[in-house]
C-alpha cells in the first residue's frame, strides 16, 4: 500500500485557485503594526476593552498595544494561577490586569474568523504542515473559484493561532516564534 496517495482532481482544482492569489505584507484598507519576536509562544488573546493582545509564552506573559506594536507589560512569572488551560482564560497584566482574557493557541480555542465589515480569514494546507493565511474581502472565500480577486495571501508558516480581535478592527497571526498585529485604516 502506498504511504502517500495520489491528488485528487478536487485537490488539483484547489491548488490551481490557491495559486491565483496575489501574496500581499498587508491587505488593502489595512497596515502591519508588528511583526515581534516571541520565543516559546503557545497562547494569545485579545482584550475586549481596548486595543491590547495578550501573548503566552514559555517565558511568561506580555501585552502589545495593537495601535502602535508597542509591548507595553511583561510578566516573567512562568508557571501560575494566572492560565487556566481548560477553560482558556488567562487573567491579563498591565493595562489589562483586571481582564480575564480569553486565549487560543497550543491548547486550542480560536480567535473570530471574520469581522462586522465583510472581511474574514482562512487557513489552508495544502502543503501541509505549512498553512497559509488567507485575507478576503466582501464575505468572498479563498477557497471558491473566481472569489480570488477578493482576497490575498498573507502568510505561509507554521501558524499556531490567528483571528481577529473583538472589535474587529486587529488582526493577528502567531507561530511559535513569532507575532504579527495588522490594523485596520
Amino acid at each position: 500500500m502506498p504511504l502517500f496517495k495520489k491528488k485528487d482532481s478536487n485537490q488539483e482544482r484547489l491548488a490551481r485557485i490557491l495559486d491565483q492569489i496575489k501574496s500581499v505584507d498587508s491587505p488593502d484598507g489595512w497596515e502591519k503594526v508588528t511583526s515581534a519576536a516571541v520565543g516559546g509562544l503557545t497562547d494569545l488573546g485579545f482584550s475586549k476593552k481596548g486595543p491590547f493582545l495578550l501573548v503566552i509564552s514559555s517565558q511568561g506573559r506580555g501585552v502589545f498595544d495593537c495601535n502602535t506594536g508597542d509591548k507595553v507589560a511583561r510578566d516573567d512569572e512562568l508557571y501560575g494561577e494566572w492560565f487556566n488551560e481548560r477553560e482558556l482564560i488567562c487573567e491579563g497584566i498591565g493595562p489589562i490586569e483586571s481582564e480575564n482574557i480569553c486565549t487560543c493557541g497550543l491548547q486550542g480555542g480560536g480567535l473570530l474568523l471574520s469581522n462586522q465589515f465583510g472581511e474574514s480569514i482562512e487557513v489552508v494546507a495544502p502543503n501541509w504542515p505549512v498553512y497559509d493565511l488567507y485575507f478576503c474581502k466582501e464575505y468572498k472565500s479563498a477557497l471558491i473559484d473566481g472569489h480570488g480577486s477578493f482576497c490575498k495571501k498573507l502568510e505561509s508558516e507554521h501558524i499556531r493561532a490567528y483571528g481577529f480581535s473583538w472589535c474587529g478592527k486587529y488582526l493577528v497571526s502567531a507561530t511559535g516564534s513569532d507575532v504579527t498585529i495588522w490594523k485596520k485604516l
